[in-house]
């Protein structure tokens, strides 16, 4: 699926279901059976849809509509992506956490201490 434009801080409910081709009452199904689908609103109510809501729709319809996959089994595979993200991010934040204790420890072995400049005074 090719990835959808997007210029806008905030899009109406009208706009979101123009760009997929779909009516809106099929959109607010979505949002009742996917939780993770949950467009602010406005003072009056409104739906407003972020950009952030709008590529989390294009997963889910992607999933659904170009993929076959049923209601649940994509909420399945959606949380599977979820999980491995947060895998992902883990590993990566204890690797960044050992590359600063690294360069620390590089940075302490430069420095010049008492020791070796008594030696080097001898």
């Amino acid at each position: 699926m090719e990835s959808i434009a997007l210029t806008k801080r905030y899009y109406s409910i009208s706009e979101v279901a123009q760009m997929f081709d779909m009516n809106i009452s099929k959109l607010r199904f979505w949002e009742e059976q996917f939780p993770t689908l949950e467009p602010k609103r406005d003072r009056s109510g409104d739906r407003k849809y972020t950009q952030e809501d709008i590529k989390h729709l294009e997963e889910i319809v992607d999933l659904v509509e170009n993929q076959g996959y049923t209601i649940e089994g994509a909420k399945r595979a959606l949380e599977h992506q979820k999980r491995k993200k947060q895998e992902n991010q883990a590993i990566i934040d204890k690797l960044t956490e050992i590359k600063k204790f690294m360069k620390s420890l590089r940075e302490a072995m430069d420095e010049p201490n008492e020791e070796s400049e008594k030696l080097a005074d001898s």
